[in-house]
């Protein structure tokens, strides 16, 4: 393993390092909240889904304005119309909330619903209804939740962007986040639990929350957009239930990690170089399901932060694997981000990922030869078909994604049979998590992504 984790050491000195080269200074933010944005929808009861509607209320901390933010980094990002401030309070405020009472503070209508799938999971959905209107579902990524898509307010986050532009909102959370930790038979053992990667995600959850949208939603179809695992979890399902991918008028795909024979992941790399297998893994995550203090955050943290930024985001689980972009992210918001990080994923995710890295294959997870025989009657994995994907999909991606490189989404945009925009953000070193992060994402990513959902209804 010393030989493997020297070659992942090497790996990093050839990547680079993404700490800044002179220090930032940073303003606090505060979201005005739009008192005419609260939603008026009478709930319906079904057999498969539970609904706790949230009442509207109204932020107290706007008077605590004090100043202005600093210009912003692009001369697009100065133009924009839109204003983005965060009351200091609410920092500390909205780094605890769970998902509905976030959106509910910020005079939005909330609904939780639960869906089943097939396998016996128990999974949260949360929404910002609006009646009649075209369903989008948001899906987020690894060791991400729901909270993606609004922890940063509802000028900078997804979720409220979309139901502002008219759209009905969907944000599900997928096995094993603090959201949807429940099976039906009830709680089993960790190791049948979290035995589970994107590909049962993509198998079992995507279907499970598409039905039950249609069914709530009364539409023929709906619009997705996944981020990261979320898009890679979408082209699982395409393949292994190609009857889905009907159902999906457009999908938007931010950072797709199908293709990953160009990560640059050092931990990722180390990961699948190491002589110890999975169940070596499992002591260095710390169990099935990924611990929050475990030994690959220790071995490679120092390599993404240094003394000149002393954040715990360095010894988050996510940014350690996928890079940071510290030059695009409001450290000031650094509560909010380090609350509704790391909100659960099981080992095997992580392994699936790694087996992937290097590898010019998308494919399913690699249990070796002889299981890889039983299971699937062949010694290696076969291969997810790209090509039942049938539906329009535009990709984003940015040049400083460390799990999105360029020929790999060029490669994953010629195997699309209707791939309508491979889009590349300009903005220098636009990371992985950039795209739910970035001071910056409106004008960048969601302004884009808006105008495609509007012109692909």
């Amino acid at each position: 393993m010393a030989i493997a984790f020297n070659i992942a050491i090497y790996a990093i000195i050839l990547v680079g390092s993404l700490v800044p080269s002179k220090t930032q200074e940073w303003v606090p933010y505060a979201y005005p909240v739009d008192e005419n944005q609260g939603l008026n929808e009478q709930t319906q009861w079904q057999s498969q889904s539970q609904i706790q509607s949230q009442g509207t209320s109204q932020s107290q901390s706007q008077a605590q304005i004090q100043s202005q933010p600093e210009p912003r980094s692009c001369l697009q990002c100065q133009q924009a119309s839109y204003q983005q401030f965060f009351a200091e309070v609410d920092i500390q405020i909205d780094a605890k909330l769970e998902t509905p009472k976030m959106i509910s503070k910020y005079g939005h209508q909330v609904e939780t619903h639960y869906a089943f799938t097939a396998d016996g999971y128990k999974l949260c959905l949360h929404r910002i209804p609006r009646s009649g209107a075209t369903p989008v579902l948001l899906v987020h990524g690894l060791m991400a939740s729901s909270a993606t898509w609004v922890q940063f307010g509802p000028s900078q986050g997804l979720a409220y962007i979309l139901s502002q532009s008219g759209y009905d909102v969907w944000m599900l959370n997928t096995r094993g986040n603090v959201y949807s930790e429940e099976r039906l038979a009830g709680r089993e053992s960790d190791k049948i639990f979290w035995d589970f990667s994107f590909h049962e995600i993509g198998q079992y959850d995507l279907p499970a929350a598409i039905d039950l949208i249609l069914l709530q939603t009364k539409m023929p179809s709906i619009q997705y957009i996944g981020h990261s695992q979320g898009s890679t979890a979408f082209f699982v399902m395409c393949s292994e239930r190609p009857e889905y991918a009907g159902k999906i008028s457009l999908m938007q795909s931010l950072s797709p990690s199908v293709y990953m024979e160009g990560t640059r992941s050092p931990a990722l790399k180390f990961m699948k170089l190491f002589s110890g297998g999975f169940t070596m893994l499992l002591n260095l995550l710390g169990g099935h399901k990924i611990s929050l203090k475990n030994k690959i955050v220790d071995m490679f943290r120092n390599h993404i932060c240094t003394k000149l930024i002393p954040s715990r985001i360095c010894a988050i689980f996510e940014f350690v694997v996928c890079g940071f972009n510290f030059n695009s992210f409001n450290m000031t918001l650094s509560p909010i981000l380090e609350g509704h990080a790391s909100q659960g994923s099981s080992a095997k995710q992580i392994y699936h990922f790694a087996q992937l890295q290097g590898n010019s294959a998308f494919q399913k997870y690699d249990y070796g030869l002889i299981l890889n025989k039983i299971r699937y009657q062949s010694i290696f994995p076969p291969l997810y078909n790209l090509s039942l994907a049938l539906g329009k999909v535009a990709l984003h991606r940015g040049d400083g994604d460390w799990l999105g490189s360029e020929s790999d989404v060029l490669r994953l945009e010629r195997d699309l049979p209707n791939c309508i925009e491979n889009r590349n953000i300009r903005f220098e070193g636009f990371s992985h998590f950039d795209f739910t992060i970035s001071k910056d994402v409106r004008s960048l990513v969601y302004d884009r992504v808006i105008s495609l959902c509007g012109s692909n209804r």
